[in-house]
């Protein structure tokens, strides 16, 4: 049996995408249980994510499906990542210390939607038009990009489209941002687990 890690994310677009986005980690034996999003839309808080935690535990230990990791990816939008972790994951982890489940904090700058632009052909392909004037070389720089994914689709940005676009995405391409590097570094060893 390999590694059973569960995520923590914002919303239903991180909900719906990230798996698509984390496939490869099957290969890996890493064997992401679920995405879990806070109830209600509210916000992924310091509080939302302790009781998450402990709701996550408690539900599927004595059901025999404990995670062995518990990933929360907060976003850091235009705050330094390494910031926002320093924020959450002490008190977080203080808070659910007596749970028996490794518990990592990592952030990313704008998360989902720069991520998308990471992989430009592929974001081209499911939009069927150019980027404009977004300069994806350095998606984690892009600033609002959920705002200029919004201006270039022809539908409304919903967790489906989200789901639609990671689905056709290379990860090759994606990792090119830090910020999802360090998600991935987060979810397969702990290390490194904050890209500035």
């Amino acid at each position: 049996m390999g590694r059973r890690v569960i995520l923590i994310a914002s919303g239903e677009t991180e909900r719906r995408a990230l798996p698509h986005l984390l496939a490869g980690f099957a290969s890996e034996g890493v064997e992401i249980l679920e995405v879990r999003i806070p109830p209600r839309h509210r916000d992924l808080t310091l509080d939302v994510a302790a009781s998450l935690i402990k709701a996550i535990w408690y539900d599927l230990e004595p059901r025999g499906f404990a995670p062995d990791k518990i990933v929360v990816l907060v976003d850091a939008d235009d705050h330094q990542a390494a910031e926002k972790v320093a924020d959450i994951e002490g008190p977080l982890v203080k808070r659910v210390e007596k749970i028996p489940v490794k518990v990592l904090v990592t952030a990313a700058k704008w998360h989902l939607e720069a991520w998308f632009f990471a992989d430009p052909k592929g974001l081209r392909g499911c939009l069927g038009r150019d980027l404009g004037s977004v300069d994806a070389s350095l998606p984690d720089a892009i600033r609002n990009p959920k705002h200029h994914l919004k201006q270039l689709l022809n539908r409304p940005y919903v967790a489906g489209v989200a789901e639609e676009i990671a689905s056709r995405l290379d990860i090759a391409e994606v990792r090119r941002s830090p910020s999802f590097q360090a998600l991935e570094a987060a979810i397969r060893n702990g290390g490194q687990a904050t890209a500035s």
